[in-house]
C-alpha cells in the first residue's frame, strides 16, 4: 500500500512539474512577444526623437549640410575630406576601405550639417586620395554660394572623366 502511495504521490508530482513547466513556458513566450513590442515601440520613439532633434537643432531657416559621393572612378582611391566654411575649418574625414567601396557602390556621406545665416558663403573641399599607381593626389575645389533662409544642400562630388585618366571634382548644389 505505501509503495503504490509512493508511486501515486510521485506521479503526481512529476504532472504538477509538467504543467508547471508547460505553463511556465507559456508565460515566458508571452513575455518575449511583449518585450518584441516594446523593443519595436521603444525604436519607433526613439526615431521620433531624432526627428524632432534635427528640427529644433537645424530649422530650414538656417539648415546647411554637405554631402560627399563618389562613382565608381578606377584611377581614385579617396582617403580624406576636410571641409573649411568661411575660412574656417568645420569638419575632416578620414576614410576607410569599406567606406571607399561604399561610396563607389552609389552610397552618399553626409559629412557635415549645421547652422548657417542667410547670405553669401564660401566652402572650400580639400580631397586627399591616392591615383591607379599610389601616388598621393590632393584637390582642392571651391564654391561659394548663397544661403536664403531655406534649408541649403551642397554635395563634394567625385566623378570618372572618361576623356582623362583622372578623376573631376566639383561642389555642386542639390536642388
Amino acid at each position: 500500500m505505501k509503495a503504490i502511495q509512493s508511486i501515486a504521490n510521485g506521479f503526481v508530482l512529476f504532472l504538477s512539474l509538467f504543467a508547471s513547466s508547460s505553463l511556465f513556458a507559456a508565460e515566458q513566450a508571452g513575455l518575449d512577444a511583449e518585450i518584441e513590442e516594446l523593443k519595436a515601440e521603444v525604436i519607433e520613439l526613439n526615431r521620433e526623437l531624432f526627428d524632432l532633434e534635427e528640427q529644433l537643432l537645424y530649422p530650414a531657416t538656417t539648415s546647411f549640410a554637405v554631402f560627399v559621393s563618389m562613382d565608381a572612378v578606377p584611377d581614385f582611391e579617396i582617403q580624406s575630406v576636410k571641409l573649411n566654411l568661411d575660412e574656417q575649418d568645420v569638419t575632416s574625414h578620414i576614410y576607410r576601405a569599406e567606406q571607399v567601396e561604399a561610396l563607389r557602390r552609389g552610397g552618399i556621406q553626409k559629412i557635415y550639417v549645421g547652422n548657417l545665416k542667410p547670405g553669401l558663403h564660401k566652402l572650400k573641399a580639400e580631397i586627399m586620395g591616392k591615383d591607379r599607381d599610389g601616388r598621393p593626389v590632393k584637390r582642392l575645389v571651391v564654391a561659394e554660394f548663397g544661403k536664403a533662409r531655406a534649408s541649403k544642400y551642397l554635395e563634394v562630388k567625385i566623378s570618372s572623366n572618361p576623356n582623362q585618366n583622372k578623376p573631376d571634382f566639383a561642389i555642386v548644389e542639390w536642388k
